[in-house]
């Protein structure tokens, strides 16, 4: 027989709680987006977005601490080296952070929008 405990915590800081690593808010977004290295290039979507960097759904899993060329929409491509890797899904930090206004026009374009909570009767 297996037991096991589980307690539940609040997302966010609390007293106690380690500090962010991140450098930059991100933003959730459903991107679409080309990642490459070494000549090859495949789709991927883009699903959190800052200034210092993205978090990307990949086809193929990517190795931690890889450079690759990141390409969002409409960007040219950007250099990036990936800083976590779990299967299909990784993290990566540009070399040279997004400007202001291309995270902003990315975001107001591709940025996630819930749905509203719609009140049961």
């Amino acid at each position: 027989m297996f037991a096991a405990e589980i307690g539940l915590s609040k997302r966010g800081r609390s007293a106690g709680a380690m500090p962010s690593r991140r450098q930059h808010p991100r933003s959730h977004t459903q991107m679409p987006g080309r990642v490459g290295d070494d000549g090859i290039r495949s789709l991927c979507r883009v699903s959190d977005l800052s200034l210092s960097g993205a978090r990307l759904k990949t086809y193929a899993a990517l190795q931690c601490r890889a450079v690759i060329l990141l390409t969002l929409p409409g960007q040219p491509p950007r250099r990036a080296i990936v800083m976590w890797s779990d299967d299909y899904i990784a993290g990566c930090a540009f070399e040279e952070p997004l400007d202001a206004g291309t995270l902003e026009t990315l975001v107001g374009i591709y940025g996630f929008v819930p749905a509203p909570n719609k009140v049961r009767a």
